[in-house]
């Protein structure tokens, strides 16, 4: 157009004076009323300006003038919101929140459903009349390269999301395939547009999911399936698919969502190392301040260590559920306690959390009963270490005290020394229950004696298993001598006890009479200890002055049960005997299974 205005608009919108520009191109309007190109002048200044709800009248000029007009097509399709609030607005009473409405926001909202169903499918036309698709004797639109990719990426989009009619099976499988073969389409014709790679990548990713109760097709090999340690399941073939756009789109445009987005998968595809770098790169270039930035770190973490960070995560996630200020379990929370613990522990080891609790815990009465019991088993072998504390006699029960007073009475006749009165707080979560012990050394430090009670009310105890199936229901004591030396061999006797575990190996364990007293029961350690020496001139035995060699001592001789347990796959089937009596046909088998399953990932 050649016209004084019109040069002078030109001028305007080249130098961003976009209201100048309006007001020149309005009045050229006014003499060239039927110029669809003064139109689509006015309409791009809209944008400029920000007026965007007036777009849609000026594109309906534009299209009364130009119908075949791709760009305008195109716009239109892409201001379809601006159109569906305009033609059905929502209700001013509308409140999404409000599960009751009234009749007429009910009928607004059906209006409104209505309204983005036929813009929808006016929409798909359109770019479907404009990229010749469907329609053979539609009239050609030319469009150039970028317009083009833009139609199909728009139809795509349509096609994807369009409404479904209420209770209907939603997109079909062939509207989904025709997207995702647009989208790779607009990709090829441009290239190095990020929000079409973005798209297939969000696609790409949601179409990875597979449901974990689905039967897997015969093609989806298992070398195809990835599960993430939260039990999830996804197409490997998927995923790397989209790792490959977010990367691109993380690489050009360096947004930290993408950089989310790619770790993210990386993660749970097992690259640990890269999804690292990626956290780096987006880390390095973000500023100190920014709000996103403390949850970058966090997800970081969950990579570290070949992703034992996430194991770490989810354990801590279960554990966090037993936090009772260090009160006293009852039972039932006992063992709901031990079955959390157990899980903890077999995520950590990389077992799934949906494996890891199935593992635990069961519908099935005799099964939930079999898994306490194997859980109780294992304790003994991966008994976590002591963490002793010197402790305050006066906080714990009187008749953990009266034991104590009684205890040290007796060790005093024979010359033994208290070394503390102390808790191994390690333990808590295993027993249920605070337990004070009472620690002797003779006056070498070679031979140690504890002393303690306990109330089986918690299922830390394996003996506690002899009882319930037993009936029988006591308070249980317990004093024990030990002595170490530098060979690995430990020497420990006790009185004869519930507890139904032998050991063998390096582990020498004298078993008295229930009722022997605590001056023989010391003389008959010496004489063990003495004995051993004899027999291995070339040893020597560890001495222990203080609670912190006491500490030692303790996981040094959970290290040497330990390696027995596990050598014998955890327990003997005498020792489930003893342990089960006439339970034995009933119980065996399930517990073994149990014991397979939870030993599965260690």
């Amino acid at each position: 157009m050649q016209h004084p205005d019109f040069d002078e608009f030109k001028k305007c919108f080249r130098a961003a004076q976009y209201s100048q520009a309006l007001t020149l191109v309005d009045r050229l309007i006014a003499s060239f009323p039927q110029s669809a190109a003064l139109q689509w002048h006015r309409l791009n200044c809209l944008e400029k300006l920000e007026r965007y709800a007036e777009v849609p009248s000026n594109l309906d000029l534009v299209l009364q003038r130009l119908p075949d007009y791709a760009a305008a097509l195109i716009k239109r399709v892409e201001y379809a919101d601006w159109y569906l609030d305009q033609q059905a607005p929502l209700h001013a009473d509308d409140d999404h929140e409000d599960k009751r409405v009234s009749v007429a926001v009910a009928n607004a909202r059906a209006n409104r459903v209505a309204v983005q169903r036929t813009l929808e499918l006016r929409n798909i036309a359109d770019l479907r009349r404009i990229l010749n698709r469907g329609d053979t004797s539609a009239e050609s639109v030319t469009l150039n390269a970028k317009e083009q990719g833009q139609a199909c990426f728009l139809l795509a989009n349509a096609l994807r999301y369009r409404e479904t009619e209420e209770g209907g099976d939603g997109i079909s499988d062939d509207d989904l395939a025709e997207a995702r073969s647009l989208l790779d389409q607009a990709i090829l014709l441009c290239p190095q547009q990020v929000d079409y790679r973005l798209a297939r990548a969000d696609d790409a990713r949601s179409r990875a999911w597979v449901d974990a109760t689905d039967q897997i097709e015969p093609a989806d090999t298992s070398a195809d399936i990835v599960r993430t340690f939260s039990g999830m399941c996804f197409k490997r073939s998927a995923l790397e698919a989209a790792v490959v756009d977010y990367r691109y789109c993380w690489e050009q445009e360096k947004v930290p969502g993408h950089a989310m987005k790619l770790a993210n998968i990386l993660h749970d595809l097992g690259r640990y190392d890269e999804a690292l770098r990626i956290y780096d790169e987006a880390l390095a270039q973000m500023p100190e301040d920014a709000p996103h930035r403390e949850y970058f770190i966090e997800k970081r973490k969950l990579s570290e260590n070949n992703g034992a960070g996430e194991r770490e995560h989810m354990a801590q996630l279960i554990l966090g559920s037993l936090d009772d200020a260090g009160k006293d379990r009852n039972l039932q929370d006992s063992m709901a306690a031990q079955a959390m613990i157990a899980a903890a522990e077999a995520i950590r080891h990389g077992a799934s959390v949906s494996d890891a609790l199935a593992t635990h815990i069961s519908d099935d009465p005799d099964t939930m009963q079999a898994m306490n019991i194997a859980r109780q088993i294992l304790s003994i072998a991966n008994e976590p270490k002591p963490e002793l504390v010197e402790v305050d006699v006066s906080d714990y029960p009187k008749y953990q005290q009266k034991h104590c007073q009684r205890a040290e009475k007796a060790a005093s006749q024979v010359g033994l020394i208290k070394i503390a009165d102390a808790e191994a707080m390690g333990l808590f979560n295993m027993l249920g229950q605070h337990v004070m012990l009472r620690l002797f050394r003779d006056e070498s430090g070679e031979i140690g004696l504890a002393s303690f009670t306990m109330k089986p009310k918690w299922p830390g105890l394996l003996g506690f298993l002899l009882m319930f199936f037993s009936g029988k229901w006591k308070q249980h004591q317990m004093i024990e001598c030990v002595t170490m030396f530098d060979d690995g061999a430990m020497i420990t006797t006790q009185p004869h006890s519930i507890s139904p575990f032998e050991y063998g190996g390096k582990i020498i364990q004298n078993k008295l009479a229930a009722n022997v007293k605590l001056a023989d029961l010391f003389i008959a350690h010496q004489a063990s200890v003495a004995t051993y020496l004899q027999q291995n001139p070339q040893v020597q035995s560890k001495c222990v002055l203080d609670l912190a060699g006491v500490e030692a001592r303790w996981i040094a001789g959970q290290e040497a049960k330990s390696a027995y347990r596990k050598s014998i796959n955890y327990v003997s089937d005498a020792e489930l005997k003893t342990m089960l009596g006439v339970h034995y046909d009933r119980f065996a088998e399930k517990i073994r299974e149990q014991l397979r399953l939870m030993t599965a990932y260690s």
